[in-house]
């Protein structure tokens, strides 16, 4: 976080929201000068929804960043250029989005080139169709910012914790596939083969649902390491694309097969996609439990 601060001190204002952490957030935060406030999490489009509709906000635009994001001076200066033009075509913004991993960045495999990362107050939201994932719809039109945000998380260096985030990201992406497999809920905003970088997820997304379990999880990695020439990247960029590409969507996969042998009723897993947030395990057999004996305790108190 330190860092993400570090690139916008001074050009900007910074709003820091923090979801009650129990480490140094706040005080690192407010001790850089950042506005800190605090809301309990539930998922990330929530957060954000709620930031939009509630947080007091004094500039006709934001910009969107996780903690571990690094704004670059070249965007710093494109954005000042193209804000400062105030051209009302435009609602929201796209800029180049790079990841580092392992000490190696990832420029190629297909991989999220732009991400929309800015909006004009009060024409766009989070998506709250997304469980998993993180995008904004915006209402107009939207400008394409050809310069960068650095996304470089030091905790992945340690690959157990990438081994364990991993784990929670595949059960949730697992959850998420089967509500929408079962029609429990639907995309919100446009979708198209042929839109934006995020009309073009959601059309993406439904065809790799159409796809053969465990087969898909191959092609993908071979489009990604292969054709998009993801080899590229070097040894950093072989263990993301194959953990990333492969192994977590294998894994994901497994969850899926595992639900569906479960039989869930849609009641109770779109309970688990509301829930599966709040608990820090990637286990089907733990989240049956906990929802077991919260209904439980529920039960006895009422």
């Amino acid at each position: 976080m330190k860092r993400c601060i570090d690139s916008v001190a001074g050009w900007c204002e910074v709003i820091v929201v923090d979801s009650f952490s129990t480490d140094e957030t706040v005080h690192i935060a407010t001790g850089m000068g950042a506005h800190v406030i605090q809301h309990t999490y539930e998922n990330h489009s929530a957060q954000w929804n709620w930031i939009l509709d509630r947080v007091t906000i004094e500039t006709d635009w934001i910009l969107a960043l996780d903690a571990d994001f690094i704004v670059t001076p070249e965007l710093k200066k494109a954005l000042d250029t193209f804000l400062n033009g105030n051209d009302t075509a435009y609602n929201g913004f796209y800029v180049k989005h790079e990841y580092v991993f392992w000490g190696s960045r990832i420029r190629f495999g297909g991989i999220k080139k732009y991400w929309l990362r800015g909006l004009r107050l009060g024409y766009g939201n989070a998506d709250a169709s997304d469980l998993v994932d993180f995008r904004f719809n915006v209402k107009g039109g939207v400008q394409r910012i050809n310069a960068k945000v650095i996304e470089s998380n030091e905790k992945d260096s340690d690959f157990s914790f990438w081994v364990r985030k991993q784990d929670l990201f595949s059960f949730r992406l697992a959850v998420e596939e089967e509500v929408r497999r079962r029609k429990l809920i639907n995309w919100e905003g446009k979708k198209s083969l042929f839109g934006n970088t995020d009309e073009k997820f959601k059309s993406y997304r439904d065809i790799w649902m159409s796809m053969p379990l465990f087969i898909r999880p191959w092609f993908y990695f071979f489009y990604r390491y292969i054709i998009a020439l993801g080899f590229l990247d070097g040894v950093g960029g072989f263990i993301y694309h194959f953990q990333q590409g492969l192994w977590l969507r294998m894994v994901v996969d497994m969850k899926i097969r595992q639900i569906r042998k479960a039989r869930l009723s849609n009641e109770f897993l779109l309970t688990v996609s509301r829930e599966m947030l709040t608990v820090k395990s990637g286990s089907l057999e733990f989240m049956m439990n906990y929802l077991k004996d919260k209904a439980s305790v529920i039960k006895e108190e009422y």
